[in-house]
């Protein structure tokens, strides 16, 4: 870790501008909080320019407050992942904004298995395995046969496991289907949550029962269907 003099200026690397910068009152109690209890975590540079920690560095600089400074060593795919991560679960995002965002991840590293990535965003790994299907389904990830979790160790996934058990042959339609049924699924529970944020827990479960109601209707369709058919 490195303190440099309070000379030194440092500008921010454009990988850090992917989040827009705090202010107001929240900039306020930041530069309050670090006058009060100093900086808490350094700040990353990367290419001696700010990766992440700009908040803080200027916080630090209102405070009268000299920041510490820590070195970055990694690439710059690693570099775009740590700013994703580092601000993923400190803002205020939507639930589409931070689909997107858990999407650079795992483009990022696709060999990272859910649970590792999940760990890296704060977020529930079924929510980036959901993210994951999405990505698979619409060819902007290629379908893995093994990832590799946080103890280094190779696993097979869901389609590893297909392949190993019926060779190379395609996913059935029927996999696919249920897949993307999976990927929505998990986004109507989100969408649950956020309405619930944002409203109350009554609004939810009104929705969430006429939902319910739907489904029933149409799993009641399907089976008269079927009869019909046999």
């Amino acid at each position: 870790m490195t303190t440099p003099t309070q000379a030194k200026k440092y500008e921010f690397h454009p990988l850090s501008l992917m989040f827009p910068l705090i202010e107001g009152d929240e900039l306020d109690r930041l530069v309050a909080d670090i006058r009060t209890n100093g900086l808490q975590e350094p700040i990353r540079l990367y290419q001696d320019e700010i990766l992440d920690g700009r908040n803080r560095y200027l916080a630090c600089q209102r405070a009268g407050i000299e920041p510490q400074f820590v070195d970055f060593k990694g690439t710059r795919e690693q570099a775009r992942a740590l700013v994703i991560s580092a601000n993923i679960h400190r803002r205020h995002l939507s639930l589409d904004q931070r689909r997107t965002l858990l999407a650079e991840l795992v483009k990022a590293d696709p060999s990272k298995s859910n649970r590792q990535i999940a760990e890296q965003a704060k977020v529930s790994h079924h929510t980036v395995g959901a993210v994951r299907a999405e990505l698979e389904a619409t060819g902007q990830v290629a379908q893995l046969e093994n990832t590799t979790g946080a103890d280094g160790k190779k696993r097979k996934t869901k389609a590893g496991k297909t392949k190993g058990e019926k060779g190379k042959a395609k996913q059935s339609d029927a996999q696919a289907a249920a897949k993307t049924y999976h990927a929505l699924q998990e986004k109507l529970v989100d969408a649950l949550c956020e309405l619930k944020d944002r409203s109350s827990v009554a609004h939810a479960e009104e929705y969430g029962e006429k939902t319910k109601t739907r489904l029933d209707e149409t799993l009641a369709s399907m089976r008269e269907e079927e009869k019909e058919v046999v």
